[in-house]
């Protein structure tokens, strides 16, 4: 059976005008290694999402993309598998609001990592 440690939530995160190039003229959170606060593999297993009524959200992992919700305000998301980050790696999540469409959208990662994994051992 697997050990998880579990490290609980990251401070909340808030979406900012689109800087990416992907979203233009929209809300788009992004969360990098350093905001998320782990440098080591782990597993994203729950989101407490916020953001404009109305909205919906895409996210990625890196540029690859891993789910569209369809509620992006007031949901609370709880995928059947986990999301899987390696070291290095950043979320980023695009709501299809306009930065007109207020409240900036905000999020909570809540992240725990697998101990039985060799590169985890050392934490």
């Amino acid at each position: 059976m697997t050990a998880y440690r579990d490290l609980g939530p990251t401070a909340m995160l808030t979406a900012k005008p689109d800087t990416t190039g992907q979203n233009p003229g929209n809300w788009t959170l992004v969360a990098t290694e350093q905001d998320l606060n782990v440098k080591i593999g782990h597993e994203i297993y729950q989101i407490s999402i916020d953001g404009p009524i109305g909205s919906s959200f895409t996210v990625y992992r890196n540029r690859v993309r891993w789910n569209t919700v369809l509620q992006g305000w007031s949901n609370s998301w709880d995928p059947s598998n986990p999301l899987y980050l390696r070291q290095g790696d950043s979320l980023f999540l695009y709501w299809n609001a306009p930065i007109a469409q207020t409240p900036a959208p905000t999020a909570v990662f809540w992240i725990k990592y697998d101990t039985d994994l060799p590169e985890n051992r050392g934490y």
